[in-house]
């Protein structure tokens, strides 16, 4: 017994130490990728106390073994669990793993570790899949399906979730991202497949919300904090501007348009976007690029809440189209609970009708939600979600053999409660670049 009670402290010395050790460990209670290019990615983790300085640790072993450490980051001094985080001098087409360390400890539980693959840094093959229209408490398995597609990243293009939050309290804004990240399907979901995202109303201030909302500094605060976006394309500094955006991947320069904190009757998208976004068009016209435009609501729509409400700005964007001969684009939208897909033939809105140049329509939604129908015409029909049981979403496959054309493939997908996947509508075309 003497023997006994001798080594008591010392035991009671390594357990204290195993407990304080243990509990200065920062949990990370939820992260995601976004922003990925050939030799960079953007992460935003959010630690489960506030913490003072972290970096992303990257490795191309599922162990983190030869590891690359990014530089340190601090926390924002407004929300300061929350870090963005970046990572420069990666290399193309490449899988990595990724974990985060807070103030000197790395958190590499299994469950803490992401995934995502870098893109080639020039023509290059590939597949997205997008959706919009999403129910925050859902558990359903279409994103199940959407990661068995080994997608390069996914395309989120609207009503991320349904919270409306059109507050002056930029928490109310925080809080649907935390909701959406808390839950284990998306958790699990997004720590593999990074993501691409612009908001709709919903997301935004509300139903049918514009630049009016009083909510909108605040939804522009707690996208910056928490989405791992891309650059924005407005010269505007600080936290109230719009967030549009755009990037390429291969041959695929995607524009990504804020159609909600710019919106003011009778403009969509405000004349400093709007300029912006026709130059975008040149740059890629110019650079021999194919043009994903992300377009949140129905181009074909014809309700007062979608480009319908806005026939002049459409038209006049139509015109811009034919008299500028943009040749290859095809555009990508959400809002409308269906998914849709047209060969181009029903959306040609200039003032004659005459662009020789067709551009191709997948509509993708809901991921989760009932269904609805705001107008257009599509040549590969249109079908809304039956009930909220259903998941639908569109895969976008991309075919590039770095000749002088590319081959795009448009399927939009359905999902019932029980995970069994079918096939609603599909096309491909090809279009010439040079």
């Amino acid at each position: 017994m003497k023997a006994l009670r001798s080594h008591v402290p010392v035991l009671l010395f390594f357990v204290s130490v195993f407990v304080i050790e243990a509990c200065s460990q920062n949990e990370v209670t939820s992260f995601w990728a976004g922003a990925i290019q050939p030799t960079s990615v953007h992460v935003v983790v959010r630690f489960a106390t506030k913490t003072g300085r972290a970096r992303l640790v990257v490795s191309t072993r599922p162990d983190l073994s030869h590891q690359i450490e990014g530089p340190i980051a601090n926390a924002y001094a407004t929300n300061p669990r929350l870090v963005s985080l970046m990572m420069n001098g990666l290399l193309s087409d490449t899988k990595y793993y990724y974990a985060v360390e807070a103030d000197g400890k790395l958190d590499n539980s299994p469950e803490d570790i992401g995934s995502f693959r870098t893109p080639g840094d020039s023509a290059f093959s590939f597949s997205f899949t997008l959706g919009s229209c999403l129910n925050s408490n859902s558990h359903h398995p279409v994103f199940e399906r959407m990661i068995e597609k080994q997608p390069l990243f996914f395309l989120q293009t609207g009503d991320f979730h349904y919270d409306n939050p059109d507050s002056r309290n930029a928490n109310a804004h925080r809080r649907p991202y935390e909701n959406l990240l808390s839950n284990p399907t998306y958790r699990k979901f997004f720590a593999h497949c990074p993501i691409a995202y612009v908001w709709d109303d919903h997301d935004y201030c509300g139903n049918n919300s514009d630049s009016t909302a009083v909510g909108k500094t605040n939804a522009r605060i707690a996208y910056r904090e928490y989405i791992p976006h891309y650059p924005f394309g407005t010269t505007i500094t600080g936290n109230n501007a719009p967030i549009y955006q755009s990037f390429t991947i291969g041959r695929i320069h995607f524009i990504v348009t804020d159609l909600r904190s710019s919106r003011r009757k009778p403009t969509m998208m405000g004349a400093i976007q709007k300029q912006w976004f026709k130059d975008e068009c040149l740059y890629a016209k110019q650079h021999e690029l194919m043009i994903a435009w992300v377009s949140s609501v129905s181009y074909g729509g014809n309700l007062p809440d979608n480009w319908g409400g806005f026939l002049q700005e459409r038209n006049e964007l139509a015109n811009f189209f034919r008299e500028n001969d943009i040749r290859n684009m095809f555009i990508l939208s959400g809002d409308a609970h269906m998914v849709a897909i047209d060969d181009g033939s029903h959306h040609d809105f200039s003032s004659r009708h005459n662009n020789p140049n067709r551009y191709p329509v997948l509509q993708a939604a809901a991921l989760n939600e009932s269904g609805s129908f705001k107008g257009g015409t599509y040549s590969g029909g249109s079908f809304p979600n039956p009930d909220d049981t259903y998941g639908q979403y569109g895969l976008v496959e991309v075919t590039d053999k770095a000749d002088s054309t590319i081959r795009i493939k448009l399927t939009g997908f359905r999902v019932n409660s029980a995970g069994k996947e079918s096939i609603l509508s599909n096309y491909t075309f090809t279009r010439l670049l040079r």
